[in-house]
């Protein structure tokens, strides 16, 4: 015989619907806030444009070329100004060494901004807009942090690894305290021959049913139009395992149940925001995955579906907003094997005071009233 708890979630599961926050909504499909198609020359409207200013970081690397034709895509595409910043840092912060010559770093200096002009140059050119240039000394990541800062960058994009980076999926030291110090967007560049055109066929958008992974659906919508790119949604439903806690047959069957009622709610679900999205013109899909694994299966599902970027929200749907990302967000950083957008869905933190409330900000993503 059941127990109590047993029979009210059996009871649970022959319900009609689940009350799983947004989840629950699946079956009224919510109107997305996609902003109209724009050429990068026109002033977007206020409520569409989500990204204003990309930043991108140079450092002389082999990753450098491919940062540069991402930023370029991505100015293209969503109408964003573009600064390009450099930061020289000196030789004894690297390693200890005495005090650099001035005469060599001036001539380093000259070399390093005659290096930003060609770039600049060849970036206006294809953009047919003005682009800036920094040119800052110091730290790399607190150098990069305070311009992005300065400039209220929207988008910060970093190649995964440095001049040294060895690992195909290890960040670098200046991204990793970027990511620790920063927080705003970011994209991630991986150095790969696959993706060195930042050309655009598949996105990948992982989602949880939370109004906070979703919040990254107008972006992405906007480079999937600008591309004829294909919008792949990803929900990954939690396949219990047996452990010390759950070891009885009725507990098992009833967490499997619950899972099989959840896989069933995630594709209804998924079918409510495609539907949407192919009426705005762009090809989309779902797909549902159940897996004890959610983070694997994300990066599975990627490389299964050869996807060319993978756009996520910063925060899922158990925000804590002392992080600048969740976990699921963090392992796509530094595991993802293709370009990644993580889009900051918190405020700055204000410094820290009496009146400090920890409570998550509003989302920077605007919607209609009433979803």
């Amino acid at each position: 015989m059941l127990k109590p708890w047993f029979r009210a979630v059996a009871g649970f599961l022959n319900c009609a619907t689940i009350p799983m926050g947004s989840l629950a909504e699946s079956s009224k499909p919510r109107p997305l806030h996609v902003p109209r198609a724009a050429s990068a020359s026109a002033p977007l409207g206020q409520a569409g444009r989500a990204i204003h200013r990309i930043l991108v970081c140079i450092d002389r690397s082999a990753f450098s070329d491919p940062c540069m034709r991402h930023a370029i895509t991505l100015a293209k595409s969503l109408g964003g100004a573009l600064t390009l910043v450099h930061v020289m840092q000196p030789a004894y912060e690297r390693s200890g060494l005495p005090a650099t010559d001035v005469l060599d770093w001036e001539a380093a200096r000259q070399e390093a901004l005659a290096y930003l002009e060609t770039l600049q140059r060849a970036a206006a050119k294809e953009l047919q807009q003005h682009v800036d240039t920094r040119l800052e000394q110091g730290h790399p990541a607190e150098r990069i942090t305070a311009v992005a800062r300065e400039l209220d960058a929207d988008l910060t994009i970093l190649g995964s690894q440095g001049e040294h980076g060895a690992a195909r999926w290890n960040l670098g030291s200046t991204v990793q305290q970027v990511l620790a110090i920063a927080r705003g967007s970011v994209l991630i560049v991986r150095k790969s021959p696959l993706h060195a055109d930042a050309a655009l066929t598949r996105i990948l958008i992982p989602l949880d049913g939370s109004r906070r992974a979703e919040s990254v659906l107008p972006t992405a919508v906007r480079l999937a139009k600008s591309h004829g790119a294909e919008l792949l949604l990803a929900f990954v439903v939690r396949e219990p395992v047996p452990t010390a806690i759950l070891r009885s047959g009725g507990d098992f069957e009833v967490a499997q149940a619950l899972a099989t009622r959840l896989e069933r709610t995630g594709a209804g679900y998924l079918e409510g925001l495609t539907a949407q999205m192919k009426r705005e013109g762009v090809s989309a899909r779902g797909r549902v995955i159940r897996s004890a694994d959610e983070r694997q299966s994300l990066l599975e599902l990627s490389e299964a579906e050869r996807s060319d970027l993978i756009v996520v929200s910063a925060h899922g749907s158990t925000c804590n907003p002392s992080l600048t990302c969740g976990s699921i967000t963090a392992h796509l950083l530094t595991h993802a094997l293709v370009p990644l957008m993580v889009l900051q869905d918190l405020r700055e933190p204000e410094p820290c005071g009496e009146t400090q409330d920890w409570r998550a900000p509003a989302l920077r993503a605007s919607f209609p009233e009433g979803i």
